[in-house]
């Protein structure tokens, strides 16, 4: 799940691109510029990370509810193939995924993304803008709260 907490308005999406492996919505991504599509990182890594996200649109038998929980897998689970919406995260900005790693993590803490595309705690030699703070409840969900800095920080 991505909530976006704290954003700007009118920013572009881009939707040009397709998953590459199967991923939810709030991980981290990287482009395959040549090959038009995203994927998890091969090492960990803070730069060049998107939020993986997707239109929100019922499909198959889901068509025909009223009301459909955000949290519904026809919303947050994204194929192999299937297109995916890549938010850019700004300075100044702060998303919440359910899609973390909370071992060690404590509030100030530098964020990256592993091999698996959730976020977690950075090593200690990973320089990273995406700042951890804090846990926020979203429908009995826990989100991680990830502010984007303007300076990197490095774990000690």
């Amino acid at each position: 799940m991505l909530r976006e907490l704290q954003t700007q308005l009118n920013k572009n999406v881009d939707a040009q691109y397709k998953a590459a492996t199967a991923m939810v919505t709030g991980m981290g991504v990287v482009k395959n510029y040549a090959g038009k599509t995203v994927d998890f990182p091969t090492a960990e890594t803070a730069e060049g990370i998107f939020f993986a996200n997707k239109e929100r649109i019922p499909t198959g038998l889901n068509t025909a509810n009223g009301d459909m929980s955000d949290y519904d897998t026809n919303f947050t689970d994204i194929a192999v193939d299937e297109s995916v919406k890549l938010i850019t995260p700004d300075v100044g900005e702060a998303y919440g995924v359910d899609q973390f790693t909370a071992t060690s993590l404590v509030v100030g803490n530098a964020m990256s993304v592993g091999t698996d595309g959730k976020w977690k705690r950075a090593t200690a030699a990973l320089a990273s803008r995406f700042i951890y703070t804090g846990t926020i409840v979203d429908n009995s969900k826990i989100l991680a709260r990830i502010e984007v800095s303007a300076t990197t920080k490095v774990n000690a």
